[in-house]
Order: C-alpha cells, then structure tokens, then sequence
C-alpha cells in the first residue's frame, strides 16, 4: 500500500483507482457548483470592475476520470450492462 494522498481535502489511497475517482468527482463537482471561484472587485472614480476566476482544467478532469473509471470497473469486474429481450407481439385473431 502505498502512501495516502490528498485530493480535494480527502485522503485516499492512490492504488485504490474507486477511490481515487470519487474523490476527483467530488473536486469537479465542486469546480462547477462555484466552489473553487475567485471574485476580485477593482473600484477606482472612472470604474467598477468585478471579475470572477478558477483555474481548472475540465477536460483533463474528463480525461482522468474516464481511465480511473475504467481501472476502477477492471477491478470490481466490469461493467454491468443490461440485456432487455424483445418481444414481438403478434395478434392471435
């Protein structure tokens, strides 16, 4: 096992890749609910400025979560899919 790490506050074991995506999700969630947002307001006698920043890289979130999902899916056994069966009716009359 090796050494815990810190990802959005949370300690998680890094050869443990189910844990490691929900801790990552919960980081993107946070991302996108405004959490993670910095306001700056710059007020002067000619203007009044707000402006509102993060840095983040979505789609290299996007992109880890989808391998973690996939390691994480290969150890648990996979996907689990559902196979519905059609039935095709036909009048009896």
């Amino acid at each position: 096992m090796a050494d815990p790490i810190l990802v959005g506050g949370v300690s998680v074991d890094p050869d443990d890749p189910c844990a490691l995506w929900q801790a990552l999700y919960n980081v993107k969630l946070r991302f996108i609910s405004g959490e993670r947002v910095e306001e700056v307001e710059i007020k002067s006698a000619i203007t009044n400025r707000r402006v509102r920043y993060g840095k983040s890289d979505m789609t290299g979130i996007d992109a880890e979560l989808a391998r973690l999902q996939a390691l994480c899916a290969e150890k648990t056994g996979g996907l689990r899919r559902r196979y519905a069966k059609r039935f095709r009716f036909t009048p009896s009359c």
